[in-house]
């Protein structure tokens, strides 16, 4: 299947999927597929305010959906959690 005949598939222009790459390359725009681009420590806290331990029950399937999901992120399961537990007390 060549290039054209897959556009005409899902319905698609070339011109959309260079917007579209544009966009996802572009790492100070949200592109709604990827969070936001870490240098450095990404681990760091970004107020030099201690960490301090929580500890929870979880499923056991819930856990590994965590352990799966930070594995793909490169970031420890503790950071995935701060980081989706963020937004919902902030």
């Amino acid at each position: 299947m060549n290039e054209e005949s897959l556009l005409r598939k899902f319905g698609m222009t070339s011109e959309q999927i260079d917007k579209d790459v544009e966009i996802l390359e572009d790492e100070n725009q949200d592109d709604g597929v990827i969070g936001p681009v870490y240098y450095g420590l990404h681990m760091a806290s970004a107020q030099d305010e201690p960490l301090v331990s929580m500890t929870i029950k979880l499923p056991k399937a819930q856990l590994e959906s965590i352990t799966k999901a930070s594995k793909s992120y490169h970031i420890s399961r503790s950071e995935y959690v701060r980081r989706k537990l963020a937004g919902a007390v902030s």
